[in-house]
């Protein structure tokens, strides 16, 4: 089941996950399955055009093509955004690979701006996303 309410608890339950505070104008999308909070995907940063994506998940089998539909047809059908960005800490291989995964395409790696070392910058835009091409039966 595809939640968005109460933003909230959304909001904690992914903070605490990926281990930072979220900005004020964070969004939340959640992904319950067998009555537990499995994933949360947050928006945030929004700059007119773009925002900043974090997905924060525990346990297994939380990335369902639903999900992932509702996950990108906000942003881009529901916002009109342009593009999403993502900031991943260059040492995160099991982020890159995900973030490559769903379609993201890196374009930067910028040398120690990240406390662990490189950060490296992903983004993707609506003609990029295979997800927007599945459509959404009932999007948030």
């Amino acid at each position: 089941m595809i939640i968005v309410e109460p933003q909230d608890q959304l909001k904690s339950w992914a903070s605490k996950i990926l281990n930072i505070p979220l900005p004020y104008d964070s969004q939340c999308i959640g992904n319950v399955l067998s009555n537990e909070l499995r994933a949360v995907v947050v928006f945030c940063n929004f700059e007119g055009k773009s925002c900043q994506m974090h997905i924060a998940s525990s346990g297994s089998h939380w990335m369902t093509k639903d999900f992932l539909k509702v996950a990108f047809d906000y942003p881009f059908n529901k916002l009109k955004l342009k593009v999403i960005i993502g900031a991943v800490p260059g040492n995160n291989e099991k982020a890159l690979k995900l973030d490559r995964h769903l379609g993201f395409e890196e374009i930067a790696n910028i040398a120690d701006a990240h406390k662990d070392g490189n950060l490296v910058i992903l983004t993707m835009r609506p003609e990029q996303c295979k997800w927007l091409k599945l459509g959404v039966k009932n999007g948030c």
